[in-house]
């Protein structure tokens, strides 16, 4: 029994007439009639009575015909409900990220985006770090952007820039001056890092284990942008991520790049493969990389005015 065959009795049953029918249709009555002969061959009963003037439903079919009509209706209601969920998709996109880099990153590319694709609707959910990828597993979003020290193996990771730590400090700071500074240069330096326990001052740890000097920071605190009002207020300075400070809106301050080691975190962008990324969601990527290359960290330094008489 396939949907052709019950399609054709419905047609038949509302209009008494194989003409009518086959035309409703786009088939020729012969084709019809071949469909309805079919149909009740496989039932093994008449469905209607041929009279010289129109078709008539016979007991077995007008005990059918209810509940063929509500197999349709069922049937096309979640055909019109997967369709407007597949135009939804193709004309949206949920992008989770973390605290930090939907307060940071996110907002310009996301502008950047909708100048080119008016029509998306973009959604952007800032979780905690260890949220993010679970929003992705769950479905809840379609993207996370985060960085690549959390376990994500069971989502595709696309790396899609590495950014480096850079000392943050005043602009009238004597290290600002510097085209790079060393991790060992920072001794003896107020620092203020990010609460212990973080990925990032696990990765600051690793640089301030380079000096060989034991350390204690002037000031611990849970977010970039406090980090960065108490730079301004010249009272330490902070190693944060370079898409961190080149964000920032904070007044005189400067990011130079720390060296000896370099450390840089991966930024990545996840999605779950059992869902592929839609059109929508691979043009984001792509203009996500392209951002990328044109993304200047550090604050260029000015040139070192001569000496008079030197």
């Amino acid at each position: 029994m396939t949907l052709r065959q019950l399609r054709a009795f419905v047609a038949v049953a509302e209009e008494g007439s194989i003409a009518r029918a086959a035309q409703r249709l786009h088939l020729t009555g012969s084709a019809l009639s071949m469909l309805i002969a079919s149909l009740e061959g496989e039932l093994g009963t008449r469905l209607f009575e041929r009279t010289t003037r129109r078709l008539q439903l016979t007991d077995a079919g007008r005990e059918l015909l209810p509940a063929i009509g509500e197999v349709f209706h069922h049937l096309d209601s979640a055909l019109s409900d997967l369709r407007e969920s597949t135009q939804r998709r193709d004309t949206q996109l949920r992008i989770a990220a973390s605290p930090l880099l939907a307060a940071t990153l996110l907002p310009g590319l996301m502008a950047g985006f909708r100048e080119r694709y008016p029509a998306v609707r973009l959604k952007l959910l800032d979780k905690a770090v260890s949220a993010v990828p679970q929003a992705v597993r769950g479905g809840d979003a379609d993207i996370g952007v985060c960085t690549a020290d959390i376990d994500t193996l069971d989502l595709k990771a696309t790396v899609m820039h590495q950014d480096q730590l850079m000392l943050v400090c005043l602009e009238t700071h004597p290290l600002a001056t510097h085209r790079e500074v060393r991790w060992q240069e920072l001794a003896g330096e107020p620092l203020v890092l990010m609460e212990t326990g973080s990925a990032l001052r696990s990765l600051v740890e690793q640089g301030l284990a380079e000096t060989g000097e034991p350390f204690e920071p002037a000031f611990e605190v849970a977010h970039v942008a406090t980090a960065i009002g108490l730079v301004e207020a010249g009272l330490a300075v902070s190693v944060l991520p370079s898409y961190a400070v080149a964000r920032t809106r904070a007044v005189g301050i400067r990011s130079v790049p720390l060296t000896n080691p370099v450390l840089e975190r991966a930024i990545v962008a996840l999605h779950a493969p059992e869902r592929p990324l839609t059109s929508v969601g691979e043009a984001f990527l792509a203009h996500f990389r392209k951002a990328m290359e044109t993304f200047a960290a550090p604050t260029p330094v000015p040139p070192r005015r001569r000496r008079r008489g030197a």
